[in-house]
């Protein structure tokens, strides 16, 4: 998905993509030129000065765009066409707005963070770096979420609720409480998941 919004961009011009392992889809008509651990040669090779970093594992895409700007590389911001962006909401760098998501008035979206497609973010949210949320999910407004934090498929934060770092809220859950860093939250009304034995 982030390949074809790259592509309708007047101001890029995309010459391929890398994955893990090197292979990727050929429906995009875009060459695949290596595997991530290539990146700086790829890069010098082909004169690239900006990258998008689109991988939902929100570490890995950490760690990759903060190793690709430490070394004087950029990121780019992604806007689908389709989606909402209020005048009054900021953009770190490296963001991506899918299809059909919204942000609305005075919400802040950290550096890398996916918000992925038809879901929405409400007024004066403030979503940290790296986070991932996931196509459906509807966030209320005064919401604030911490670093790396995955909100799942379809789930649902209140408004004025606090998600700290690492969190993972399961798909579907309606989140009604805070939720302290590095916890997993599932169900309706979303609960700490329990320790397997």
């Amino acid at each position: 998905m982030c390949l074809e919004i790259l592509m309708q961009r007047n101001d890029l011009t995309v010459i391929g993509a890398v994955s893990s392992d090197g292979t990727g889809r050929d429906s995009l008509g875009v060459p695949m030129l290596g595997t991530q651990p290539e990146l700086p040669h790829i890069a010098e090779r082909n004169g690239v000065t900006t990258f998008c970093v689109a991988i939902g594992n929100n570490r890995a895409r950490q760690d990759i765009t903060l190793n690709l700007t430490q070394s004087g590389y950029s990121t780019a911001t992604i806007v689908s066409g389709s989606a909402i962006l209020s005048n009054s909401a900021g953009l770190g760098d490296g963001c991506q707005l899918m299809p059909g998501s919204v942000v609305t008035a005075a919400t802040s979206v950290g550096e890398g963070t996916i918000v992925n497609t038809n879901a929405s973010i409400d007024h004066d949210g403030r979503i940290g770096k790296f986070v991932h949320v996931a196509p459906g999910v509807a966030i209320g407004g005064d919401v604030t979420i911490g670093d790396r934090t995955f909100v799942g498929l379809g789930a649902r934060v209140l408004p004025g609720i606090t998600l700290g770092s690492d969190v993972i809220v399961g798909a579907g859950a309606v989140v009604i409480d805070d939720v302290p860093d590095g916890v997993t939250v599932i169900g309706v009304p979303a609960r700490q998941r329990s320790a397997r034995s």
